[in-house]
């Protein structure tokens, strides 16, 4: 087996104990904010930090899936819970384990057992939508669209708006994780599931690329948890920092004009309450 299928192996989770491999290091990552972060100091109780890093790490596994009527990760899935224990103990109690798990090449590791528990999730909950709408599609086209996608948005925003609140979360514009779950799941949605002209112009377009063994869906997949791997790894403070965000390369343009538009409202504001001032000015030396 080459390096192509064994990169091919990971970015779809197909390799011996990948759901061990996500979970723990998901939950690890979940353990280390808080331990970063409010519990700097240590000065936390045990039980309010352990469940905060596991909000942190699976909030959207404990509440996304109310949405659709099915019971939480969380309780459903012994694994998440463990993986919170053994992440939570590592960080927090074990000799060295916290030191060891800030070196660089354990927390790529981190990143990317994360982004890939990510990625398949994006997929998984957009196939949960499909599946539970394909049979009663609006009457205007005939594959279910916005649930799929949005089911599998909510997954990656439930822990932001536990944290921050809905106001919190949005005040600023759409937050890097709703473009990344747009992006991701509208890619794979139209790809693998749409009936439709859209779903069948985007496959018409993909099997014109020298795909090799990957059929339509694989790739889309592939490329996929690709974009997520190389993007939390460049969120990292050793590289691009948490602030790097891909998709202002494109809405940057609409920002600036924006920026400058709003420059310019406020000059001309301010250039009008001058020559209001002379006005008055002008007016009162007149009287006197």
């Amino acid at each position: 087996m080459n390096l192509s299928h064994h990169a091919i192996s990971f970015l779809t989770a197909d390799f011996e104990y990948s759901a061990e491999f996500q979970c723990l290091f998901m939950a690890i990552q979940g353990a280390m904010i808080i331990r970063n972060g409010p519990n700097k100091d240590q000065k936390m109780k045990w039980f309010h930090a352990f469940a905060q890093g596991l909000v942190t790490a699976y909030a959207g596994g404990l509440l996304a899936p109310l949405w659709m009527g099915r019971p939480s990760a969380i309780l459903s899935n012994d694994l998440c819970v463990a993986s919170c224990i053994i992440a939570f103990v590592l960080v927090n109690y074990i000799p060295g384990g916290y030191n060891m798990l800030s070196l660089f090449p354990l927390k790529l590791l981190t990143v990317m057992g994360a982004q890939l528990f990510r990625a398949r999730g994006i997929v998984s909950y957009v196939n949960i939508a499909y599946n539970a709408f394909k049979e009663a599609p609006s009457k205007y086209y005939p594959t279910p669209v916005f649930g799929p996608i949005l089911n599998a948005c909510i997954l990656g925003n439930m822990g932001a708006f536990f944290w921050k609140g809905f106001h919190g979360h949005l005040q600023n514009g759409m937050p890097f994780p709703f473009q990344n779950g747009l992006l991701v799941a509208s890619s794979y949605h139209f790809v693998a599931n749409d009936e439709g002209p859209v779903g069948d112009f985007i496959r018409s377009m993909i099997v014109k690329l020298p795909l090799g063994d990957l059929d339509t869906i694989l790739f889309v997949t592939v490329m996929g948890s690709l974009f997520m791997q190389t993007v939390g790894i460049l969120q990292m403070p050793e590289f691009m920092g948490p602030s790097f965000n891909p998709f202002n390369m494109i809405t940057a343009p609409f920002s600036t004009r924006k920026s400058k538009t709003l420059k310019n409202a406020a000059h001309s504001n301010g250039g009008t309450t001058k020559k209001k001032k002379r006005r008055k000015n002008k007016s009162k030396t007149k009287n006197e």
